[in-house]
């Protein structure tokens, strides 16, 4: 639009409570070539609004100090003063009449001019009809029922369009009454016009009705012909007749609206508009009976004008949906009819409020209903919301969504139908961006974690695609583990599409897991799947995921520093010999002798290794004598634990000798004398016949075994079966009778409680 212009327009309305927007029609405009409505009119047309209610209005200004004006200002106010005096339906709407020393102003409706509306809509044929339908009513009363000819019906400049999508008559500069009305405008001010009619005042004279009869003929051509009255371009053949006996002058528009009432009546969006003027009158049986069975058959067609659906319909399913909710049920049954009657207005109002391009007006309207359904918890109502959400979303700010549905929303996720629940994911998924992060964090997880067990697979899938969605809204102190424990779980599921879901997580959520985390947790979780049962897809992903977390390990791996020289790994052994290892030790076993050079040359100081420490530790006593060795071995034992000994007790957890152990020694004095006997092959016998001792047992406490100081002879004891029987030691065989209950049994208890008790890092994977 024209700067200066427009700058001047503001500037002359700032005298009235109306903001000037955008300039539609300009009649000033010096530019050549500009179109015929703003050559054909006399009023600076604008949009703007009404500041008490930010509501958008149109406003028509007329300059009574221009000079160019001078010449139309008798028009100017002859519309003036008829438009106050005609009220009519499709008479455009007047909101405002203005009037001092500067301008005439009349506010009206939003509306676009006619020829300007087709230049940048598409419309139906129907659409079109239904037009022209609406304008011949208009005529008609203006006609018979005022008795006033309308004169200089024009395409350009007498009809506009509302945000109905109705045609509305305007310019009434000419409209004159035939009987009363002093001036005859018709006559006397149809020169002044800026395109002058083609008026004979002698033929209106005769039969002034006939003239508006043929300039509507003229306007049915140029409609179906962008503006043109060529009689050549097609019609509809409903109206090529009639039209003709129009522009001939042979009808007038009351028996052209007689005329062609079947195929008007037949109209779609005529019947309609007819039943929605109706519908404040029906009873509320029937009222359901049309949004259901009706309502939808009229709007399965894609015919209506822009704007037809969204502010003639919707406001009547509003006032609907608000009359049934504020009524009250008596019955049972009543209550299930209000409740369904409510949830299909609602249906309808998600479904054309959401066509509507204003944000503002959708807040005005459809957003109250919306938060109410929300908080009422029927589930058809719910189902219905949730179904409709992708659509009305974006007209729903952060703090609509936190306040106002966010709460009320996860309700669903407690719904015994799996459709609400599942229908309830979705939408979360939907409106997750708009969700606070501490509502994610206290309220969400909490329920997902619910969900990722639900019984129906296709939520559980829909659970894991939420989780990693919302991962970014995670509080990073827990992140990582909600992650990891919630797709470990998937990757355990039952259901093949979850394993892949979680799979597909593992793989695009990488980068969030650190590498302490992939190694001791995010690869045993995906080992399992290496060896999926159920499907072959599940394991070549897994693998191909598994590959990808090794890979990343293995590059970190490569880039850790490396060490000066290889780590002795014996070191740590050589210095406790040489702190322990008692000096005569050392020099028995360094003394080479005849036929165990090799042996004595593997296991020397120099070359220090376990099969010298299990020489040291069987030393005892008798190697180098006295504390150091007992020392050495004391010191060994408690340093490295034996994996091999099953609750052997130490030298001091060994009971105060008893008369027992008594009688025990004696037995074994005897046991030697059978030896000089000869008695030594029937007891070897018998002792065959013993479960073997743990070797490690019997080097460290040489139990069974006696020397002959006289013949250097070592014997085994045989079986001593009463000493067995009160002893707590024991050879191979368990004893049969009750075990006294003395401190050793405790200790050994206590003991090996204590072992099974520690835990050693490795878990159970050594049992």
């Amino acid at each position: 639009m024209n700067f200066l212009s427009k700058t001047i327009g503001s500037f002359a309305g700032s005298s009235i409570p109306y903001t000037f927007k955008e300039k539609l029609i300009d009649p000033t405009n010096p530019i050549s070539g500009v179109s015929q409505v703003d050559r054909n009119s006399i009023w600076t047309v604008y949009d703007g609004t009404n500041p008490k209610d930010s509501l958008q209005v149109t406003i028509f200004e007329f300059s009574l100090k221009e000079a160019r004006n001078k010449r139309f200002e008798l028009l100017a106010r002859n519309a003036f003063r008829k438009l106050k005096m005609i009220k009519f339906p499709g008479i455009i709407s007047i909101i405002d009449f203005i009037e001092n020393d500067v301008s005439l102003y009349i506010i009206t409706e939003p509306v676009v001019p006619l020829a300007l509306f087709l230049q940048t809509h598409s419309l139906h044929q129907e659409a079109i009809v239904a037009g022209i339908n609406d304008l011949s009513r208009t005529l008609t009363f203006l006609n018979e029922d005022c008795n006033s000819l309308y004169g200089g019906f024009d395409y350009f400049r007498s009809v506009f369009v509302n945000c109905q999508g109705d045609w509305k008559l305007m310019g009434f500069e000419l409209v004159t009454n035939l009987q009363s009305d002093p001036d005859q405008p018709i006559y006397r001010l149809s020169r002044s016009m800026p395109e002058p009619p083609d008026v004979d005042p002698e033929s209106i004279r005769r039969d002034p009705k006939k003239y508006d009869s043929y300039k509507l003929g003229q306007f049915i051509y140029a409609v179906f012909n962008g503006g043109s009255v060529d009689t050549n371009f097609k019609l509809p053949v409903k109206l090529v007749g009639p039209s003709k006996r129009l522009m001939a002058k042979r009808i007038n528009i009351s028996q052209f609206g007689k005329e062609v009432e079947p195929y008007f009546q037949a109209n779609t969006i005529v019947k309609f508009a007819s039943q929605l003027s109706e519908l404040k009158f029906m009873k509320s049986d029937a009222k359901l009976d049309f949004f259901k069975t009706q309502l939808p058959q009229y709007t399965q067609d894609d015919i209506y004008p822009p704007g037809f659906l969204d502010h003639k319909l919707l406001p009547e399913l509003v006032s609907q949906y608000q009359q049934v909710s504020k009524s009250s049920a008596s019955t049972e049954l009543e209550s299930v009819a209000k409740q369904e009657t409510l949830a299909t207005l609602l249906d309808l109002i998600l479904k054309f409020g959401t066509k509507l391009s204003s944000e503002e007006e959708f807040r005005r309207v459809v957003k109250p209903i919306i938060f109410s359904a929300f908080a009422a918890n029927d589930r058809a109502m719910r189902l219905v919301l949730l179904t409709h959400l992708p659509n009305y979303q974006n007209f729903l700010t952060d703090s609509d969504i936190q306040g106002k549905i966010f709460t009320p929303l996860l309700g669903g996720f407690q719904d015994t139908n799996f459709m609400i629940r599942e229908t309830t994911l979705k939408s979360i998924t939907i409106v997750i961006d708009k969700i606070s992060v501490k509502q994610v964090n206290q309220e969400l997880l909490r329920v997902l974690a619910k969900s990722q067990m639900d019984p129906k697979p296709s939520i559980r899938v829909n659970t894991i695609i939420l989780i990693i969605k919302i991962s970014s809204k995670i509080y990073a102190n827990s992140k990582n583990n909600v992650l990891i424990t919630a797709l470990a779980k998937s990757l355990r599921d039952s259901f093949v599409p979850c394993k892949m879901t979680a799979l597909h997580g593992f793989e695009t959520l990488i980068d969030e897991f650190s590498l302490e985390e992939i190694c001791s947790k995010v690869l045993g979780h995906l080992a399992i799947s290496l060896m999926d049962r159920k499907s072959s897809k599940v394991r070549a992903n897994a693998k191909r995921v598994f590959d990808l977390y090794l890979s990343s390990v293995e590059t970190h791996a490569k880039e850790l520093p490396v060490a000066d020289g290889d780590e002795d790994e014996d070191e740590e052994e050589r210095e406790f010999f040489k702190r322990h290892a008692p000096q005569q030790a050392e020099a028995k076993v360094d003394t080479p002798t005849a036929g165990n050079n090799n042996n004595n040359n593997n296991n020397n100081i120099g070359g220090f290794g376990w099969g010298m420490v299990s020489k040291l530790t069987s030393l005892g006593g008798a190697v180098g004598g006295g504390a150091a060795a007992g020392q050495l071995n004391s010191d060994f034992n408690r340093s490295t634990p034996d994996l091999t000994r099953v609750g052997t007790p130490t030298q001091e957890e060994l009971p105060i000798t008893t008369s027992a152990d008594t009688t025990m020694a004696s037995n074994w004095n005897e046991f030697n004398d059978a030896w000089d006997t000869g008695a030594g092959d029937e007891v070897e016998v018998e002792l065959a016949q013993l479960p073997k001792p743990i070797v490690e047992n019997t080097k460290k406490i040489n139990l069974g075994r006696s020397t002959d100081t006289s013949t250097g002879r070592t014997a085994v004891a045989p079986p001593l079966r009463k000493p067995l029987k009160t002893t707590s030691l024991r050879l191979g065989q368990a004893a049969k009778t009750e075990k006294p209950k003395s401190n050793l049994k405790l200790n050994l208890n206590l003991k090996v409680e204590e072992d099974d008790d520690e835990e050693d890092g490795w878990g159970d994977g050594w049992s």
